[in-house]
């Protein structure tokens, strides 16, 4: 299995409607090509596997970044941050967490190594898209045949 199979896979089972790369030079054209109903989307940023060597053994680490954003049409200039918590942030945090659990349960994960790491921040209104949803950072130890 390759990152990207892992990748499409963890989303899927995750119940996140769509994945999407993104370079984040182009964020804001590439947000503009959505429609409302294209939401959630897990949006990541093209992973980064960065890798140790102590000169018998090396070790690698998948550096995933991304985010898990629902699109809201209403008007929220004067919304409160603890009203949207229940119904916008908190489901596509969940979302976030299942997929990283997918991706911790994928087959390019090394067992033999530390635990993965992870963060999950809340996004509200997101760029200009009246976007809401949470970005998440995760350090996942990977197989070294992976590619």
């Amino acid at each position: 299995m390759t990152i990207l199979e892992a990748i499409q896979l963890s989303t899927t089972d995750a119940g996140i409607r769509e994945l999407s790369f993104a370079n984040l030079q182009e964020f804001n054209s590439f947000m503009d090509s959505f429609n409302f109903e294209d939401w959630p989307r897990n949006i990541v940023v093209p992973p980064v596997v960065n890798g140790t060597f102590n000169g018998i053994k090396a070790a690698e680490t998948l550096v995933l970044r991304g985010w898990v954003l629902r699109r809201i049409s209403e008007d929220t200039n004067d919304w409160r941050s603890v009203l949207l918590e229940p119904d916008y942030i908190s489901p596509m945090r969940d979302f976030a967490r299942k997929f990283i659990r997918r991706m911790l349960d994928s087959e390019i994960v090394d067992p033999s190594r530390d635990p993965a790491t992870y963060t999950i921040t809340p996004e509200y209104m997101f760029l200009n898209q009246h976007l809401f949803g949470v970005s998440y950072q995760a350090q996942i130890p990977i197989t070294k045949n992976v590619c």
